[in-house]
């Protein structure tokens, strides 16, 4: 296990699988077989075949959204993905706010537009559940940050509740200071 794959070997040959972080601290910590979703492609100019693995089948085809966008690849959909989660990114293409988008990594102001320009009918798949009206702030960005890092929902939001701090930084910081206690 690397700090963005694992290795899945099958048939005495090992493959690497580019996962999110979210998927990785799930491997991690489990001793039990793993069913997940892959997505294989050559790349020609690199000279590589790059598999991708996610936990859902839904990820994978929000994945596959994503690299239907003029300017997004592989490598940028799995930064996306392991970012943020498929509600926000719904939330952020359906209230068009490409400065949510444009805090991905590599992910400019033309990028996060066309991103929703093009995805923003194909995104009623995705259950918002009961996040209606989602916080993209601060909140949600320290709720991004904890779900990103294998936290359930449920436990970041209650770590967030007791979290007091100035800066999104230190939010975080002490969130993860009461998760760690529990």
């Amino acid at each position: 296990m690397g700090d963005k794959y694992v290795i899945l070997s099958t048939g005495g040959i090992g493959y690497k699988v580019i996962v999110s972080p979210k998927l990785l601290n799930i491997l991690s910590k489990t001793t039990t077989l793993v069913k997940f979703f892959t997505h294989s492609q050559l790349n020609m100019r690199e000279g590589t075949f790059d598999m991708y693995g996610f936990q859902e089948k839904e990820d994978l085809e929000l994945f596959h959204m994503l690299t239907r966008v003029s300017g997004i690849g592989p490598k940028g959909a799995m930064n996306v993905l392991s970012v943020v989660e498929p509600k926000h990114l719904k939330a952020a293409v359906v209230n068009e706010d490409a400065e949510y988008l444009k805090r991905v990594s590599g992910l400019g102001p033309k990028t996060a537009s066309r991103l929703i320009l093009e995805l923003k009918n194909k995104l009623d798949h995705i259950d918002m559940g009961d996040m209606k009206g989602v916080d993209l702030g601060q909140d949600g960005q320290a709720t991004e940050a904890l779900l990103v890092l294998g936290y359930s929902a449920t436990q970041a939001k209650e770590a967030l509740k007791e979290a007091r701090g100035k800066t999104l930084e230190e939010r975080v910081r002490e969130a993860l200071r009461l998760l760690g206690k529990r």
